[in-house]
């Protein structure tokens, strides 16, 4: 079957897509052979997003989310590979957990990879899953303080074994950047508990200098590193200095902390409850900027869905996070419209800066030979977020009422066109 696309917006201006048996097979002006058309004029053509850090759930946590609807999730978004972090029940830091979610992944209807977790004690079985060269494993998850983890690692010793055994395996390691002693600190300072001080509770310190602790580690260890969604300004600096010198870090940005910022959370309540929390305006300033100058290389959902009830707990209890993967797009397209990056750029953003951090091949970008994961926007649809609309099981979001900037049309994951869905494909 060869399936041609017509008239189709692209970073490289107007092309002609051939797709045949999951890969691009043409893409230029010519009109070739097709067994099926879809004309795409007034649509923009991108490769599908890789999106780096989700959390799928399932697993002893079905009831938050499953892969059979992340994946519907993803489809609607426009997310057509995604990488799963390894704080499930059971967590993916050893042999009994992984294969746990490699089983439960088969109900993917996305690309689908791996984060390994590492905690102070498993560093001889990453070792020995490593050894076996899985195709699978993309990263290496730390988490520097607790959030949805308890696996919290902060002694830098052993710190930096992990990052010598990415290196060895020549995998990436992530980290949540904030360190557990100092929001300990900050949490015994707190004289009120309530979402509205979330960003003072959980102080922008601990973000800080964990980062510079993990960039320290990487130039000391050679290994390459992903600082995931960094939140705060003074990230931005350590980062972007670090980047002048070593080739081997990486940073991601989430829609959340670009776009929003702690003024919403009286509003929002335990809705917009997210680990980092959401900053300051001078914040989401900062990260545009480093957008702009390719600071940021990577925007990440941390897609982090709760059930509803949880949610509605008291702020102590409720735990952190919420459904990112159908509203990213639609959220950030504001940088091409109003002219802060070029669609090149943004195509960069959002899959092709992925797929060369983590090593992943013919993906990323629109070529002959590529695989045919890629999706068509309608940037003159715009429509408000309605989370009761969802494919996640997570039914709310702090973009809830917000008008996004384009519509995700059509996704092809492995050639096949999964959105719209058809009838059967979804179970609401």
């Amino acid at each position: 079957m060869r399936t041609l696309l017509t008239n189709c917006q692209s970073p490289d201006g107007i092309k002609n897509i051939i797709i045949r048996d999951g890969i691009i097979d043409y893409i230029g002006s010519d009109l070739p052979e097709f067994d099926e058309k879809l004309d795409c004029a007034n649509l923009i053509v991108l490769p599908g997003m890789i999106d780096p850090h989700v959390h799928v759930r399932d697993l002893e946590m079905t009831y938050k989310e499953s892969w059979e609807t992340a994946s519907n999730a993803a489809i609607a978004g426009g997310i057509t590979t995604i990488m799963d972090m390894p704080n499930t029940k059971p967590a993916t830091t050893n042999f009994f957990g992984l294969n746990a979610k490699r089983k439960a992944a088969e109900k993917s209807k996305v690309n689908y990879y791996i984060h390994l977790g590492a905690t102070t004690n498993n560093l001889n079985e990453l070792r020995s899953i490593l050894e076996g060269n899985p195709e699978d494993i993309i990263g290496i998850k730390l988490f520097l303080a607790g959030s949805s983890s308890n696996e919290v690692v902060e002694d830098p010793k052993k710190l930096e074994k992990i990052f010598l055994l990415a290196k060895e395996f020549d995998k990436v390691v992530l980290v949540h950047s904030e360190m557990q002693s100092i929001l300990n600190k900050w949490q015994k300072l707190a004289l009120v508990q309530s979402i509205e001080f979330h960003n003072s509770i959980r102080h922008r310190e601990a973000a800080i200098n964990g980062t510079r602790l993990m960039l320290d580690i990487a130039q000391k260890t050679g290994a390459k590193l992903y600082i995931c969604h960094v939140s705060t300004r003074e990230e931005i600096d350590l980062i972007r200095t670090a980047k002048r010198i070593s080739t081997n870090i990486f940073s991601e940005v989430t829609p959340h902390h670009l776009i929003l910022n702690e003024t919403i959370l009286k509003q929002a309540g335990n809705f917009g409850k997210v680990n980092p929390p959401l900053r300051t305006e001078a914040d989401n300033e900062a990260l545009l900027e480093a957008i702009k100058d390719r600071t940021i290389d990577c925007l990440g959902t941390d897609h982090a869905p709760h059930a509803v009830e949880e949610k509605r707990q008291e702020y102590s209890k409720a735990p952190s996070g919420f459904p990112g993967l159908e509203t990213a797009i639609p959220q950030t397209y504001f940088l091409v419209k109003d002219e802060y990056i070029s669609l090149r750029r943004y195509s960069e953003l959002i899959s092709c800066n992925a797929a060369y951090v983590f090593g992943l091949n013919n993906v990323g970008e629109l070529k002959a030979g590529f695989k045919a994961d890629l999706i068509i926007l309608d940037p003159g649809f715009e429509e408000k977020v309605i989370p009761e609309l969802f494919k996640t099981k997570a039914k709310y979001s702090p973009f809830e009422g917000v008008i996004g900037h384009t519509k995700v049309k059509y996704t092809f994951v492995n050639g096949e066109k999964m959105l719209p869905f058809r009838r059967g494909d979804v179970r609401y």
